[in-house]
């Protein structure tokens, strides 16, 4: 009984090294999703992938920097991008309650709707996936990623069919002028 509590078996000391490398590993991938989404929190993963390969821990730092959200979530947008590709129709995803910024120009423009069809995530109340914190900013960073591809992808198609909203119809002048002019009386 007293060699299981406080006295250390002879032969058994403890290694720091195989300890600290999957403490390191959720360390930086805490660090990466719990921080602001920010062009310098790439540095923290990648710190943390850093230290991992300096202690020679290759497995560690592969996953950390698999898993990182600078690497994972443009590859499952990429992945989801080719699928829909291979199928041959772009589907822009939307979240119910989630205002996402790559869609306010699609819902506005009257020619997207014709070419990009929307879906719906099942994320948030209500849904399969109610996603809290730093789950629900990956989510939504995976959303405007391939909704920003799909976008890209429709402007390349259609270029040529739809008009440009904001420029000016090709008879604009003669509008204008039938518009301002006002009609002819013809009473003597």
């Amino acid at each position: 009984m007293t060699g299981s509590f406080g006295r250390v078996r002879e032969g058994r000391r403890f290694n720091w090294r195989h300890e600290v490398a999957p403490v390191l590993a959720v360390a930086g991938l805490a660090a990466d999703y719990l921080s602001p989404p920010a062009a310098w929190t790439m540095v923290l993963p990648f710190a943390f992938v850093v230290l991992l390969l300096a202690l020679r821990k290759w497995a560690f730092a592969a996953a950390v920097f698999l898993l990182c959200s600078w690497t994972l979530i443009p590859t499952a947008a990429r992945a989801v991008f080719v699928v829909e590709e291979m199928r041959g129709k772009h589907d822009a995803f939307w979240i119910d309650g989630v205002a996402l910024q790559s869609l306010d120009r699609p819902v506005a423009d009257p020619c997207v709707p014709n070419y990009v069809g929307f879906t719906e995530l099942p994320v948030g109340p209500g849904h399969l996936v109610n996603p809290r914190w730093a789950m629900r900013r990956a989510i939504v960073s995976f959303t405007e990623l391939h909704n920003l591809m799909v976008l890209e992808r429709w402007q390349q198609d259609v270029s040529d069919v739809c008009i440009d909203a904001d420029a000016p119809p090709p008879d604009a002048d003669a509008l204008l002028l039938d518009a301002h002019t006002p009609p002819l009386d013809d009473t003597p």
